[in-house]
């Protein structure tokens, strides 16, 4: 029988994953050095500004690659990777 049950993580954007992690917005916002408000921002946005992905990955284990804006993301991706 198959499973289909999706884990927490594959849900979660990754900032929203990193919120979670961090215990909320302000836990978060107080770790990077930032405000709730900008915190709130790149929820809504869902991504991060490129100088806080590695410090997010490394604090709370969420691979940079789901905190980049998808923009970028696709830019960096190689032909035919389908991102």
């Amino acid at each position: 029988m198959e499973s289909n049950l999706v884990t927490v993580s594959e849900v979660l954007t990754g900032i929203q994953a990193a919120i979670r992690q961090a215990g909320g917005q302000v836990d978060l916002a107080k770790a990077l050095g930032v405000s709730q408000q900008a915190v709130s921002l790149w929820l809504r946005r869902g991504y991060v500004p490129p100088r806080h992905i590695v410090q997010i990955e490394t604090l709370y284990g969420v691979p940079r690659a789901r905190l980049i804006d998808p923009k970028i993301a696709n830019l960096l991706a190689p032909p035919g990777d389908g991102l």
